[in-house]
């Protein structure tokens, strides 16, 4: 057996924010929660476990020094559960999977405890409520109404909320549901109280039929028929252009439905005579059978433009993908699944898809505008290379170990292609968030969301990024200036920037400057040559129209998309990838959506902290939102009915109003902090050691806690009211840590 420790373990060149998400999520800790193993240890230990399924001791050992090597230069990274859990003998080691849900209480049932070992060991799962029967419809072994799709999709999310993905995630999913159920507009409005399947994304599957009659312009034919999904009784009529108007109307809102083009996807689904494909994972990209998981891993594009050549280096690219494509197959080997149906229906089929991510920065190396012809035929031919390698590699593990086991009844069987694959699919464009980040690569296929922004982790950190290639090119052509740093991170559009040259402008655009017809034809660009599907969000502006949406569902659909996400800036309260707020200018024409409250969970944690700022005591309590950060704050002050009390009561309630609201604390605590009433004084408090008054303290704190004291990413500076003890120059917020930056004294330090 192979170790870990008998690899050439070359160091990993990391960014500051990947070391960051390395170790709150991925890096092994001991039973104090202190980190114990380093990122190399952590690619060794993945790279070793995954070669173990190799016939041989030598075979083993080449093959875990191919994967390390791959995994350290940054150049591919499968999955995330795969980073997490190979070699520790917990957890699974796919991320996607999709569950069957029938017309049964018992399934209903059965599906909800699959449902939580699957996310105990960080899965997330899909789910098709589509055979369920519509809410009211009469139940003949209890004389009672069924409850709907809706219902038991809530249910499922309260399951999330109990099962926390492997102690590191909240629980992901995707529900979908047919057009042409009894239930599909409370479907299409389940989500917009804010508050409801909070742990769910949902989309519409509409049919080739339901979209051709919701483009045509006679009234008659865009009558569309509602039918029980148990037989196929007609459950009323509804005008198929009115309903997807209903679904664009609900994702301006708030993101939420997605589409899913069940059509396109059965028609290169590789299995039909295993069933047709009604779901997919939880963003969409990986349309599966019932009972499927599917291993998914990404090539970092950036890393292979050769600017000497001016061209990709496709030598080196297909040589990664080729170790890809074999490292996927081993995840499948090494695998253990949470219940046996998973494990028998994915050995069938023994799905891969292997992806990309890194494609934005690749262009930036390449000096190609997104929104052009040249970048979608990069793309395409990019994504043809990659179909080919991997395509190639399945078939030589085929000849090593044999076909998939289901490949007489697929496509590919001797009454189809008459081609032998080890995998029923081999390429798949997932969002590579987090391990986007490791990589310091751009996510997926999509444009850089801006040059300037805050990535808000799902455990409420935030991280600062920067464009490094914008802001270099800006300071070697003249124009780089704090000013139009902090006005990117504010939400300021490079387009609209007089002092950018218009090619840069054109070079940098990001996902708001981008026409929303590029985004889908960069997705139907990339789809051409990917077995699965395509994970891209259509970004729009905030002040885009619903009928813009209509346009994008049109256009994904008629360009061979298997289905499209559409996401409005500042549509939900907490995105994440945001700029960092300014006060709203007034706006006309599109009028804004209404505000919305994010609501606390009845039974939530909270923080208590006493303080005391002069002689005056007192105590603050913040309850906390499930991603554990702050969603309301009560201020308690020793001397009940003094002026400082109500004082303090009523800002208290403003401040619970207001992070509910979606405003940020950093915002709030920017205009109270350094407010000057009695009491003030010292404090005892080493963090805060002086305060001008208690709600000068009470926000100091607030800020230190919750990792709100960011510095802007251009390095701007934010000051803390406090003074220097060596020098006595007032102390800044910076890297996270009160720092003088007259003579370098830091308190971390």
């Amino acid at each position: 057996m192979v170790a870990a420790d008998d690899l050439r373990t070359t160091p990993v060149s990391l960014t500051e924010n990947a070391r960051t998400v390395l170790e709150r999520r991925y890096l092994l800790k001991d039973a104090e929660g202190q980190v114990t193993e380093t990122p190399e240890g952590l690619f060794a230990r993945v790279a070793t476990a995954i070669a173990a399924v190799e016939e041989g001791e030598d075979a083993r050992k080449a093959w875990a020094q191919r994967y390390y090597d791959e995994m350290a230069a940054l150049r591919f990274l499968p999955n995330s559960p795969t980073l997490m859990n190979a070699g520790t003998g917990q957890g699974t080691l796919a991320a996607c999977f999709v569950l069957p849900v029938e017309d049964t209480l018992e399934s209903i049932m059965a599906t909800a405890q699959a449902t939580a070992m699957v996310q105990k060991f960080g899965g997330g799962t899909g789910f098709s409520f589509s055979r369920l029967r519509g809410k009211g419809e009469p139940i003949r072994t209890t004389h009672g109404s069924a409850c709907g799709p809706v219902s038991v999709l809530r249910h499922y999310d309260d399951v999330s909320r109990l099962v926390t993905q492997g102690g590191k995630r909240d629980g992901a999913n995707m529900g979908i549901l047919r057009a042409d159920h009894p239930d599909i507009q409370e479907f299409i409005h389940a989500k917009d109280d804010g508050v409801t399947a909070t742990r769910f994304n949902i989309s519409v599957a509409v049919t080739d039929a339901f979209m051709e009659a919701a483009t045509v312009s006679t009234e008659a034919d865009r009558s569309f028929t509602l039918r029980d999904p148990r037989d196929g009784a007609p459950r009323g009529e509804v005008d198929a252009a009115a309903l997807l108007e209903e679904i664009a109307d609900a994702a301006w809102t708030t993101g939420d439905p997605g589409l899913v083009f069940l059509d396109t996807i059965n028609r290169s689904n590789p299995t039909p005579a295993l069933g047709e494909i009604e779901a997919t994972n939880p963003c969409g990209e990986v349309p599966l059978l019932p009972w499927e998981a599917c291993t998914l891993g990404s090539v970092n594009l950036a890393r292979f433009w050769d600017a000497a050549q001016g061209d990709v280096d496709w030598h080196a690219l297909r040589e990664t993908v080729r170790v890809g494509a074999r490292f996927l197959d081993g995840v499948v080997e090494a695998n253990e699944f949470p219940v046996p149906q998973i494990a028998e229906a994915v050995r069938g089929n023994r799905k891969i898809g292997l992806g990309v991510m890194g494609f934005a920065d690749l262009l930036v190396e390449a000096r190609i505008p997104y929104a052009s012809e040249d970048a979608l035929t990069l793309g395409k031919r990019i994504m043809s290379a990659i179909q080919e390698a991997a395509d190639d590699t399945s078939e030589v593990l085929a000849a090593e170990r044999g076909p998939f086991p289901n490949w007489e009844q697929s496509v590919y069987g001797p009454a189809g292609a008459n081609r032998q694959f080890r995998n029923a699919t081999r390429t798949c464009i997932a969002p590579t968030g987090t391990i986007a980040i490791i990589a310091g690569a751009s996510s997926g296929i999509e444009p850089h969301f801006s040059l300037t922004h805050y990535r808000r982790m799902g455990d409420g950190t935030v991280l600062p990024e920067a464009n490094e290639a914008f802001q270099q090119v800006a300071r070697d052509r003249g124009f780089w200036s704090e000013e139009l740093m902090d006005d990117l991170a504010h939400g300021d559009r490079l387009g609209d920037r007089v002092e950018v040259p218009e090619d840069v402008r054109a070079w940098f655009a990001t996902a708001h400057d981008i026409a929303p017809a590029w985004h889908v034809r960069m997705q139907a660009a990339f789809q051409e040559h990917t077995d699965l599907a395509v994970s891209k969000t259509v970004n729009l502006p905030r002040e885009a129209t619903a009928a813009e949406v209509l346009v994008v569902y049109r256009l994904a659909h008629r360009l061979g998309c298997k289905g499209v996400t559409v996401y409005r800036d500042g549509s939900r309260a907490v995105q994440v990838l945001a700029h960092e707020s300014r006060e709203a200018p007034a706006t006309t024409g599109t009028p804004s959506p209404a505000p919305y409250r994010r609501h606390l969970p009845d039974e939530r944690q909270s923080i208590t902290h006493k303080f005391r700022v002069g002689e005056q005591e007192g105590y603050i309590t913040v309850g906390l939102f499930e991603d554990g950060s702050p969603g309301e704050v009560f201020i308690k002050i020793a001397k009940e009915g003094s002026t400082v009390s109500g004082l303090t009561d009523a800002v208290a309630l403003l401040t619970s109003i207001s992070l509910q609201y979606g405003v940020g604390l950093e915002k709030i605590a920017s205009k109270l902090e350094q407010t000057r009433f009695e009491p003030y004084g010292v404090t005892g408090n080493p963090d805060v050691p002086f305060a001008t008054s208690v709600l000068d303290y009470i926000f100091r704190w607030l800020r230190l806690r919750f990792g709100v004291d960011l510095p802007h990413v251009d390095g701007a500076r934010v000051l803390s009211g406090l003074t220097c003890p060596d020098c006595g120059e007032q102390l800044a917020y910076l890297e996270r840590c009160l720092t003088c930056q007259a003579c370098g004294y830091s308190k971390c330090s």
